[in-house]
């Protein structure tokens, strides 16, 4: 984030920064830190309330952190039923955690986005549940009281303030946002095909407590093999990823006019083969009618896929309107 500002400014005054692709909210959190207006999107309900717990400036008194130290799970009078796709939820718990997180879910529902955020941390934590790349997977062991977890989690969140202007977010897609800014720094879904609804499922989950799943995939970047796309092999899906890359390029030159744009983004291995989607990417950003395009910072990673070792690049793109 800091990179990008100290280049930016060396071509613009910097008033505005946006983020289409806001994620868990880094860099609007960080514009405020600074001083800076910015505005947000993103279109996965859970980075929405992630981003905003983080972004906002929330009061909360001592009263509210008694409240939560003297929290008792018997004083609860209700819980709720977390419905999640790949498989039943109980699995990915203890009994005793799970029927915590049950009642601690209902408990936060009327409560501010930093109480919901604390409880999904502590049941990430507390749960027999890792990501491996693109799946989950299971690996029961001994676990953390989630209760415990929580009353901790969310006591530290009360009293952590950051101040400065607050960002503007909306749930929504990358594809609708049109607020001018001069800056805009964003890092976009890479083509790994990875569904990140599923790899972030419980966390969307405890948000939603619903099934709006295929509705949240039918307005995310085209980054996965999914149902909408034709053909056997990921190639189709590199086609469509490029096609809206150039769409939201268009859109990008028209908010900035005269700003600046940084896009994170990594390379790709499909089938074997060694996709550079970066620089595919700097040549629609100048068709788009973007200038100086250009490679400000990369790093090279390392992969296995298919019990082969790959050194993939990451690169920061730079490109002037």
């Amino acid at each position: 984030m800091d990179r990008c500002l100290e280049l930016a400014s060396r071509k613009i005054d910097v008033g505005s920064i946006g983020d289409p692709f806001m994620g868990s909210g880094t860099t609007l959190l960080r514009a405020k830190e600074l001083g800076f207006r910015s505005y947000g999107v993103d279109v996965s309900p859970f980075a929405y309330v992630l981003t905003k717990a983080k972004v906002s400036d929330w009061n909360f008194s001592q009263r509210d952190i008694e409240e939560v130290r003297e929290l008792d799970l018997d004083r609860i009078d209700g819980e709720v039923d977390v419905w999640f796709e790949l498989f039943p939820l109980n699995r990915a718990f203890s009994d005793m955690n799970y029927r915590a997180l049950r009642k601690l879910r209902y408990w936060v529902e009327n409560r501010t986005e930093v109480h919901l955020i604390a409880l999904i941390r502590a049941a990430m934590e507390s749960s027999y549940v890792y990501k491996d790349g693109g799946v989950l997977k299971i690996r029961k062991s001994k676990k953390p009281y989630i209760l415990h977890l929580f009353k901790k989690y969310l006591i530290r969140m009360m009293g952590e303030t950051v101040k400065g202007p607050i960002p503007e977010i909306e749930l929504g897609s990358a594809f609708s946002f049109s607020r001018h800014v001069d800056v805009i720094i964003t890092s976009p879904p890479y083509l790994n095909n990875i569904d990140y609804t599923k790899v972030y499922g419980i966390e969307l989950a405890l948000t939603t407590l619903g099934r709006d799943w295929r509705d949240i995939r039918g307005r995310m970047m085209t980054s996965f093999i999914r149902s909408k796309v034709t053909g056997e092999s990921m190639l189709p899906v590199k086609q469509r990823y490029l096609e809206e890359s150039y769409d939201l390029f268009q859109r990008f030159y028209r908010i900035l006019n005269g700003g600046v744009l940084f896009y994170n983004v990594s390379n790709s291995v499909v089938n074997g083969i060694h996709y550079e989607i970066d620089r595919e990417l700097m040549g629609l950003m100048e068709n788009a009618g973007f200038r100086e395009v250009r490679i400000v910072d990369s790093i090279v990673r390392k992969t296995v896929i298919d019990g082969k070792m790959y050194r993939v690049r990451e690169s920061l793109i730079m490109a002037s309107s």
